[in-house]
């Protein structure tokens, strides 16, 4: 059956067979492209509502197609292609019939990805329907470009799905929506809001297709913060009503996840009671509160539900903890759990599971990922496809999972990879910065630290002060904090490593996108002698033109609100901003750097970079600058990306390679 599998699909679809076999090391001969090129296949596979077919988007004559695999005879079939696009994001409306849309992927800059759009077709290639023209068809029609997102499933067997639209509050600043029916055959609508309760940013369904939940954010006229409203129905036709309301610069929001399915049971997230992380509660409408905890965890937060609507159970919770996990309530999906692990071991793995069939995916540190058949009735598990199969063959470095006290006592969870095959001594460091800053690092395979440990360097991924999704006060301990305890955070870390003989203090670069950047920046400032080299890129330099720049995306109620309680207050903080400003503060940089920005980037314009490189080099400072024309806040196109990945190596190499003169001084 494995090999009658694959070789009908390689025939058909390009499947890549071999994804069990056994690893090699990893070393220098992997080619820097291989780890930045895109991947070969476009993402999961998504099984049908019966089980009986899966949707696979995989590469065809230099683009992403969208194929149809019947599980029973392993029959595939293309059912939608376009010349000059990819297919993305394909879903299921019922057993037959499917919605997806269009992109350019990285074939182009982040300007010239003119896609979108929403298509429906069957599964066995007709009743095509065009239901949303792309952005590009729109910019030629001199039409304006309105998109539908789709909420859910109609679950009826009916062609419709529910589909958000924002036409009637397109001009809202902190967003307003309307649901919707589509008929994706007709492509007619039906407005399913017209009680809308005011500027509804998120609905939540109850499993009848009723809506029942809206969640809003407006600014307060009182104050000009920012509060969320929670508005509540018991059913279609009954009056709305308010059972939340919070300010979210404090923490004590709510998220709705979703109803049980007796279609009373409202489950909600949130940092009820004093809470420090978000747990799972059942909404208590009697109280108008938050209710028994039905999943919480002791390091970070958890906000995420699993469930099976042919089932009809709650199944479980998704933690995106340091190493993703999800906990199962129900004992059969328990069972099937336990039994791809042992598959799988040391892997995350998650699957969809419908009658006999299951569709796993595989993936880690070490692993892009790989798709798997399993059939429960044979126990037979079968390849699919590998995400980069370039990589196979490959033994890539393992992310390890560290814990260190910052000099306040403040507990920093951090990724460390160490280079595979080699002794955790003396070695070369780069301190890789996420952005946000109100973000955080992930479990898995990442290109650049990937790239970097290949090359023999370790790489530590700090989630500082401020990162999200460890808690309230670990996140607002950042707060007003650029340059300050965020950057001891990460020079504490480095320190750490140094004082374990892990790593050689003569020999650490610092390098981040976004925030990133600006740490790079500014860790050059506070400690010039502790860095060998920089990189930045997109790299905010002066975090008043946060709010200062005119022709940023960075404006408005959020960035007047929480943006200056988290970053600092341009009309009160004008202190902060000039200690904390690494143009202001250039004069102490002394490694050389690399900075690179894209020529579109509204989120950090050009200027942050130009006006930093201008600085540096006035007093003599060795800097390469790259501008990526076309480009956004980061890269798009794959070729840039190869570009920036080599980019980055051979600096790095330049400054505390093992044949650079840090190096030579041992």
């Amino acid at each position: 059956m494995k090999k009658q599998f694959c070789k009908t699909v390689l025939a058909s679809i390009l499947c890549v067979a071999g994804a069990m076999s056994l690893p090699a090391y990893a070393d220098k001969s992997i080619p820097v492209a291989d780890f930045f090129k895109k991947a070969q296949f476009g993402g999961r596979p998504v099984l049908s509502p019966d089980g009986q077919s899966m949707a696979v988007v995989t590469p065809r004559n230099g683009r992403f197609v969208l194929a149809i695999i019947r599980l029973d005879s392993r029959q595939p079939k293309v059912i939608a292609s376009d010349p000059d696009f990819d297919i993305v994001a394909p879903q299921w409306v019922n057993d037959k019939r499917l919605v997806f849309s269009l992109s350019r992927g990285s074939d182009v800059v982040q300007e010239d990805n003119d896609g979108g759009g929403l298509f429906a077709v069957n599964s066995d290639g007709t009743s095509f329907r065009k239901l949303v023209p792309t952005r590009k068809e729109a910019r030629g029609g001199n039409v304006a470009y309105k998109p539908f997102s789709v909420l859910s499933r109609t679950f009826d067997g009916t062609n419709d799905l529910i589909v958000v639209n924002n036409q009637r509050g397109r001009d809202v600043q902190l967003g307003a929506s309307d649901v919707l029916r589509l008929d994706t055959v007709s492509g007619r609508t039906k407005l399913l809001t017209f009680d809308n309760p005011g500027k509804i940013g998120d609905w939540i369904l109850d499993h009848n297709n009723v809506i029942r939940v809206g969640v809003s954010a407006n600014v307060d006229p009182d104050n000009k913060r920012i509060k969320q409203t929670i508005y509540y129905r018991d059913g279609e036709g009954t009056p709305w009503k308010v059972i939340h309301q919070a300010y979210m610069d404090e923490g004590k929001e709510m998220h709705p996840l979703g109803f049980d399915f007796d279609n009373k049971t409202l489950l909600v997230a949130g940092r009820f009671n004093g809470r420090d992380k978000m747990a799972v509660h059942i909404w208590d409408f009697d109280k108008q509160a938050a209710g028994e905890i039905i999943a919480d965890h002791p390091d970070v937060d958890v906000a995420d539900l699993a469930m099976d609507r042919l089932r009809k159970k709650l199944i479980g919770v998704t933690v995106d903890g340091m190493q993703p996990e999800t906990i199962f309530f129900d004992d059969d999906y328990a069972k099937m759990q336990a039994t791809l692990k042992a598959s799988f071991p040391g892997q995350e793995v998650s699957f969809q599971w419908n009658g006999k069939n299951v569709v796993v995916f595989a993936r880690s540190d070490k692993n892009v990922g790989a798709v798997y058949f399993y059939d429960t009735d044979k126990k037979v598990m079968e390849p699919v496809y590998v995400v980069k199969p370039e990589l196979e063959g490959k033994k890539l470095s393992e992310q390890k999972i560290i814990n260190y006290q910052a000099r306040d006592g403040l507990n920093i969870p951090a990724y460390l990879t160490l280079p595979e095959g080699t002794s955790a001594k003396n070695l070369p460091l780069v301190a890789y910065i996420h952005g946000g800053p109100h973000a955080r690092d992930h479990n898995g395979y990442d290109p650049m630290t990937q790239m970097l440990a290949s090359r023999g360097y370790a790489v530590l991924q700090p989630q500082f002060r401020m990162s999200t999704g460890f808690g309230w006060k670990h996140h607002t301990a950042g707060w007003k904090q650029w340059g300050l305890t965020m950057q001891d955070d990460i020079t504490d870390g480095i320190e750490n490593l140094v004082k374990q003989g892990i790593v050689d203090k003569n020999r650490v670069c610092i390098i981040g996108a976004s925030y990133g950047g600006y740490a790079t920046m500014y860790g050059l400032v506070k400690d010039p002698d502790l860095y060998k080299c920089g990189v930045n890129w997109v790299g905010v330099t002066d975090v008043k033109m946060l709010f200062t720049v005119n022709w940023s995306d960075m404006s408005g109620p959020y960035m007047d609100n929480i943006g200056a309680k988290m970053h600092g207050d341009p009309k009160t903080d004008d202190a902060y901003f000039r200690k904390v400003s690494a143009i202001e503060n250039a004069d102490r940089i002394k490694a050389p750097v690399l900075m690179a920005y894209g020529s579109e980037d509204i989120r950090v314009p050009l200027i942050h970079g130009e006006k930093m490189r201008d600085k540096l080099k006035a007093k003599g400072n060795t800097v390469e600058w790259m501008v990526f024309t076309g480009e956004g806040h980061g890269w798009s196109k794959e070729s840039n990306n190869i570009k920036w990945g080599e980019a980055v190596l051979n600096f790095i190499n330049k400054y505390i390679g093992d044949d650079s003169p840090a190096a030579k001084k041992q």
